[in-house]
């Protein structure tokens, strides 16, 4: 039985998750815990203080997992539930709580274990994209699972379109989940854990293109880190250009991957690997939104 609660985590997604468990049982007893992220730009802290004022809620700024623990010791909650929080909690936090520390991790777990899941499953052009509701232990994403939410890639997703899928999937989830938790009737399932893959954090610098690949490897690895994410990106004359608007080239051209084939008046063509090419139509320099033809203006030009 759920009678204390406390939630950690960030961001849009998080929030949205928080919200529909909250209006799923507004008896609960919440503390809300968020890591001070203010300086990124996906933040939603504003958003986690006004609703936490309105509905007179604690919150609290954890900026490390020792502050966690502490809040969490302090608080004595019966469960807490984790979404925007990408820190390692200490056993000994997960051990504390009754019913134990549950989140949600965006891949079909045991798959994708790690760090940027959904970023990786578009990268490798997965047709099945999803998220993993489960409860956290001191491995790396191996705890049971209580449930899974799939949806399809097969149209070419973006990262900001494939993370509202699954939170639109688990909003619609989340309140039969949440009502099985406070009756404390669950059946969470071990995981195949032979089948286990895993993912490496990624950062902004790991956004460089290589045009080595063929062009529905570099699609999908501009899509996986499309806006809010910080965007790939190639290197011209020692100056960072993020790819903003793009498609791939129908046609089969011959050309040394990184070749400017075409300058046109909506597009440049960059040859990628067997005999494919990527169409770019907007890039951003310095924070600036211009068309690719302005800064490509050149078959000339080779891109590394």
């Amino acid at each position: 039985m759920v009678k204390k609660a406390v939630f950690l985590g960030s961001k849009k997604f998080g929030f949205n998750i928080f919200k529909t468990i909250y209006d799923a049982n507004p008896s609960i007893d919440w503390m809300i815990l968020c890591p001070p992220d203010f300086a990124d730009t996906r933040t939603y802290f504003a958003e986690f203080q006004q609703f936490s004022q309105i509905k007179n809620l604690r919150l609290e700024i954890a900026d490390t997992a020792e502050k966690v623990t502490e809040y969490a010791a302090e608080f004595a909650p019966d469960v807490m539930i984790v979404c925007g929080y990408y820190r390692i909690l200490p056993t000994k936090l997960l051990d504390s709580i009754s019913m134990g520390v549950w989140g949600i991790h965006n891949s079909l777990l045991p798959k994708y274990r790690g760090g940027s899941p959904l970023v990786w499953q578009l990268i490798n052009n997965e047709e099945i994209v999803g998220s993993s509701f489960f409860k956290f232990t001191s491995g790396m994403d191996d705890g049971d699972i209580l449930d899974q939410v799939k949806i399809h890639n097969s149209t070419g997703l973006t990262i900001c379109e494939a993370s509202e899928l699954i939170e639109h999937e688990w909003i619609r989830k989340i309140p039969v989940l949440w009502a099985g938790f406070v009756a404390g009737n669950i059946q969470p399932y071990e995981q195949k854990h032979q089948l286990a893959t895993y993912c490496a954090q990624r950062q902004e610098s790991d956004g460089l293109i290589e045009w080595a690949k063929s062009a529905l490897d570099v699609d999908a690895f501009i899509r996986a880190q499309d806006f809010p994410y910080p965007r790939a990106f190639f290197k011209l004359d020692e100056q960072t250009v993020k790819v903003v608007k793009h498609k791939i080239d129908p046609r089969k051209i011959y050309g040394t991957p990184g070749q400017i084939f075409q300058v046109s008046s909506d597009f440049v063509t960059v040859c990628c690997a067997g005999h494919s090419a990527i169409q770019i139509h907007e890039v951003e320099v310095n924070g600036k939104l211009l068309a690719a033809k302005s800064i490509l203006n050149s078959v000339k030009i080779r891109l590394s």
